[in-house]
């Protein structure tokens, strides 16, 4: 009997318009997700159930890029050379370059093609990379376990940008970061004026919670400035955990760094994606006598400038990070060869459960007001007044892309407009 409706006895769910599913399948493939994970993504998504021949369809009729039909070799070089010319460094290998590629360009180039080119265009790179290039004896580590995402979320600051770092006078900047425990997900990375202060860590900490909700355990170094860290999450734990024992699942551990094993590696992945390149051309200014610690305005506009320049960088970092596939590991006990984002999104594929329970707003607004320093104080890098004049001249001149290899030329442009 003909199935005159064209019906095949499954229901598939409701599939979404035309232009809303070729996003969603180009971002699929930026974002370097194997086929399976993107029926995975299309369900949670959309409620769109479809199998992979149905899936391999739709990508031939969106033109999605597959690594299976790369640009031509001269495109491709072209595009590599325009990603590796921001890593001075050349601490980015083949796979970095490859997902980087993937993630801004939407385009897919075969790894082989991608390390052969690098070769030709960087050939000391190769050699910056090995593993033998740093004669650090690496400490014996054992394996990492947890329950679920959010379960324990790791805390650091690093100063590597600070003033003492770039001896460049009053200017510096820190940074601010956390890092899941069981997916390896890079939650929130942020530059502050200073990472030392209790109550901006105690703001990054509550903006975490209204982002993620509350998390069972907050594992930092040990030092002053997690004080108020400390305060908000026992106070929040308390309020949104009750069932959950404080002694059985403490709230708050803190761990010399050396030992804060996951966050702290997150910082050689920030310095080798690139935390080098940054500070090697902030050094720029000093070298090449663009910035003068001595005037107030070059201070000013460094403060105004720089900060938003890195904080890109850092998205950048998060975003490549989270959704590149970490490399399969079989004797590792937490999850590998899928990305942080995947694991995320998807725990129970693991074996895993997801944390994060919602904290009412008012009770978070009122456990601000209890931090002694302002979120916009801490946050503030110039006055108002300075903000104000910067944006306006920043406007006057193009409004350029904030790019990291540009800062200077941005500051240079900017500068005689604000004397």
């Amino acid at each position: 009997m003909v199935n005159t409706a064209g019906n095949n006895g499954h229901y598939n769910g409701t599939r979404p318009p035309d232009d809303v599913l070729e996003a969603a399948l180009h971002r699929y493939s930026r974002n370097s997700l194997g086929l399976a994970q993107r029926l995975d993504y299309l369900v949670k998504d959309f409620n769109y159930k479809i199998g992979l021949t149905t899936l391999k369809g739709l990508n031939r009729k969106f033109n999605v890029d597959t690594v299976k039909k790369p640009p031509q070799e001269h495109i491709s070089a072209t595009i590599i050379g325009e990603v590796i010319s921001d890593n001075a460094s050349s601490r980015k290998g083949p796979g970095t370059v490859q997902t980087q590629i993937a993630r801004e360009h939407g385009v897919k180039i075969p790894r082989d093609t991608v390390r052969r080119l690098m070769a030709d265009l960087d050939p000391g790179g190769a050699d910056i990379r090995y593993p033998g290039h740093s004669n650090r004896t690496p400490k014996q580590r054992g394996h990492l376990t947890d329950t679920g995402v959010y379960y324990e979320v790791h805390f650091d600051g690093q100063e590597k940008l600070n003033f003492k770092a770039l001896r460049m006078g009053r200017v510096g900047i820190d940074i601010y970061g956390s890092r899941c425990h069981s997916s390896g997900r890079m939650i929130k990375f942020l530059t502050v004026p200073n990472a030392r202060c209790s109550s901006t860590v105690g703001h990054y900490y509550l903006d975490l919670v209204e982002d993620n909700g509350v998390f069972v355990q907050a594992t930092v170094d040990g030092g002053s400035e997690t004080g108020e860290l400390y305060a908000a999450h026992l106070a929040l734990r308390q309020k949104c955990m009750p069932d959950v024992s404080l002694e059985g699942h403490p709230a708050f551990v803190a761990l010399p760094s050396t030992d804060n094993i996951p966050i702290e590696a997150s910082w050689k992945l920030f310095t080798n994606y690139v935390g080098l390149d940054i500070k090697e051309i902030l050094l720029l200014g000093r070298t090449l006598n663009y910035f003068n610690a001595a005037y107030d305005v070059h201070v000013n506009l460094f403060n105004w400038l720089w900060p938003k320049i890195i904080q890109l960088c850092l998205d950048d970092f998060v975003d490549y990070w989270n959704n590149h596939r970490i490399r399969l590991q079989k004797d590792k006990v937490l999850p590998s060869g899928f990305s942080p984002n995947y694991i995320c999104d998807f725990p129970e594929r693991f074996g895993l459960v997801k944390f994060g329970e919602q904290a009412p707003q008012e009770y978070i607004d009122q456990l601000r007001q209890n931090i002694p320093k302002s979120r916009e104080e801490c946050y503030r890098w110039v006055s108002d007044e300075f903000d104000t004049q910067a944006a306006e001249v920043y406007e006057q001149i193009g409004s350029p892309k904030l790019k990291l290899t540009d800062g200077w030329t941005i500051f240079c442009r900017m500068l005689p407009l604000l004397l």
